[in-house]
């Protein structure tokens, strides 16, 4: 694969590909399939893991037979691409059958765009009436109201009516809302509408209009469910990866940590026809990564730029100069969580949250002149890599 990797400092091409090989995976931008999520954005990341660079010099054949274990399996699900690269062995080996109907009965569950979904009969319930709740469901909502006590209130999952009021729902809309729409669906936002009974896998809405939307938690949690299956089959060396949301375990072909790279944010948020360029590489095992950016995922209507993160709390378009946030955690839902919740709350109050939850954490930031500027917390230098030459 001839890619030009630029954008990462003093490391050079040589340097990377020694002791790895590289596949590129390219998170697509919202096509419109009926079982998509579309809540956070995924930009662009790179999975520095296998396939590619051409052999390094000397290698030897107990170093091509180990990469000759390695096998990829590759879909589509959730509007966007599944992706896993896996050691096999007699009590590892992946079928993408399988594959394909653990990710069915998860759309299943969490898909607003699925109208037997179990989310969707949950948004069709009346006010007061206590629902039951798949383990699935239920653990996704209990996720639900723990990162909306820690964000407080940047993240909120009853964010629905302004997800589709804005235009990022299953309906297409044309117009901005009015400043009467923005207030009507606004009534209906808040965790404080919903009702969890964990214990006895019940929940309740508390007014008819209440909808919930799991996007920002959906696809890691996806991800999670089926790294899950992986090691349920005694895997223990593989990269899952849905849409550019990720968990990694083990090592890669080459025997080293798997090493992934975040796109640099394009300027002005067009990326059509543009080389893409890495801004930083990490250096990840037995870990979960998502990215959620703001250049990738936004609409233009009437020459207004529509962002597609929205402030539960204010019911419009995050305004802050964040502009990706990448988050590690053992567990991908609560990674991908994490960075929305990261992306609404801005730079200083994002790195506050990130700081007292010793969480993982780079924000690429956009600058006064045009620049863009890492920052990251103290957790995340342990996953940035050196290159030698």
């Amino acid at each position: 694969m001839q890619r030009k990797i630029a954008g990462l400092g003093s490391a050079s091409r040589p340097a990377l590909c020694r002791g790895l090989h590289w596949a590129m995976s390219i998170s697509f931008l919202w096509p419109a399939m009926v079982m998509r999520f579309t809540k956070t954005a995924t930009i662009m990341v790179f999975a520095l893991g296998l396939f590619a660079c051409g052999a390094p010099e000397g290698q030897n054949a107990a170093s091509t037979n180990a990469a000759s274990q390695y096998r990829m399996i590759e879909g589509s699900t959730m509007g966007t691409y599944y992706r896993i690269q896996y050691r096999a062995s007699s009590s590892c080996e992946v079928v993408k059958r399988d594959v394909d109907t653990l990710l069915e009965g998860f759309n299943l569950s969490l898909s607003t765009y699925i109208p037997q979904s179990e989310i969707s009969k949950l948004n069709r319930a009346t006010a007061g009436q206590w629902i039951d709740l798949t383990p699935r469901m239920n653990l996704v909502m209990l996720a639900a109201f723990e990162v909306w006590r820690e964000s407080q209130g940047a993240f909120d999952v009853t964010i629905g009516p302004l997800v589709n009021l804005w235009g990022f729902g299953p309906a297409e809309v044309a117009a901005l809302p009015t400043i009467e729409a923005q207030r009507l669906a606004a009534r209906w936002v808040g965790m404080n509408q919903l009702q969890l009974d964990h214990v006895n896998s019940k929940a309740l809405k508390n007014a008819d209009e209440v909808y919930v939307d799991m996007s920002a938690l959906a696809k890691g949690l996806g991800v999670d469910e089926v790294a899950d299956s992986l090691a349920a089959r005694s895997c223990t060396d593989y990269l899952v990866d849905i849409g550019g949301e990720m968990r990694l375990a083990g090592r890669n072909a080459k025997g080293l940590p798997w090493r992934i790279g975040v796109e640099r944010p394009v300027p002005g948020g067009s990326v059509s026809g543009r080389q893409s360029f890495i801004q930083k590489v990490l250096e990840v095992t037995d870990r979960a990564v998502a990215t959620s950016g703001d250049y990738r995922n936004f609409r233009q209507v009437d020459g207004v730029r529509v962002d597609h993160v929205i402030d539960p709390r204010s019911g419009l378009p995050a305004d802050n100069q964040v502009a990706s946030v990448t988050v590690i955690h053992p567990q991908a839902m609560f990674a991908d969580a994490y960075a929305t919740s990261i992306m609404v709350l801005g730079v200083d109050q994002g790195l506050d949250m990130a700081r007292r939850l010793e969480l993982p954490v780079l924000i690429i930031e956009k600058s006064a002149d045009g620049r863009f500027v890492e920052r990251y917390t103290a957790p995340m230098e342990a996953f940035l890599p050196t290159f030698t030459e």
